[in-house]
């Protein structure tokens, strides 16, 4: 289910640390309210993702298309994706939280609405200007390798695996005063 909005909303949590180490964190600490970055994709989709504020201690977006609403997307008070919320009534959960974005080696537990309940192991090296990562369900097949380069407020601005490819076109609102 929707597991290419899976691994594009992992890239937008990718950001870096120093030199050393990437993490699952978008930098919503920076963030104004209202900042909305908007992405394209290789088969033309389009998609804005704004932040809508903090809530119970956990920052909260919401991705639209321009016909509406496709999904809210929580991630906890570190700026790491934990649960998304779609449209049509489905969810997906990540937990602790998906480490997918964070270097070296990790675990998370995926789940959905459709039953899935699944151990993802995710490896993600620097490697250029960006972070290749390997990740999959446990004892199964892997997803097709990402590779991310990031930018302004921890976004990614480039992402692409063998399926498909995103980059960062527009950001709007995204500063004080804005």
């Amino acid at each position: 289910m929707h597991i290419r909005a899976v691994i594009a909303a992992a890239g937008l949590a990718l950001a870096m640390q120093g030199a050393e180490r990437a993490t699952a964190q978008i930098d919503f600490g920076a963030m104004p309210v209202g900042c909305s970055w908007t992405t394209q994709y290789s088969d033309g989709q389009t998609t804005t993702e704004t932040y809508i504020g903090r809530k119970g201690g956990k920052h909260r977006t919401e991705v639209t298309n321009g016909q509406g609403l496709i999904r809210a997307t929580t991630y906890d008070a570190k700026g790491r994706m934990v649960r998304k919320d779609w449209s049509d009534g489905n969810w997906e959960t990540f937990s602790p939280y998906s480490c997918f974005s964070e270097e070296g080696s990790c675990m998370y537990r995926y789940r959905n609405s459709s039953g899935a309940d699944q151990k993802i192991e995710s490896s993600t090296r620097a490697s250029g200007k960006g972070f290749t990562v390997q990740a999959g369900p446990l004892d199964e097949a892997r997803y097709p390798d990402e590779y991310f380069e990031v930018g302004t407020l921890g976004l990614t601005t480039r992402n692409k695996s063998e399926t498909y490819s995103a980059r960062l076109i527009e950001l709007k609102n995204c500063t004080t005063g804005s």
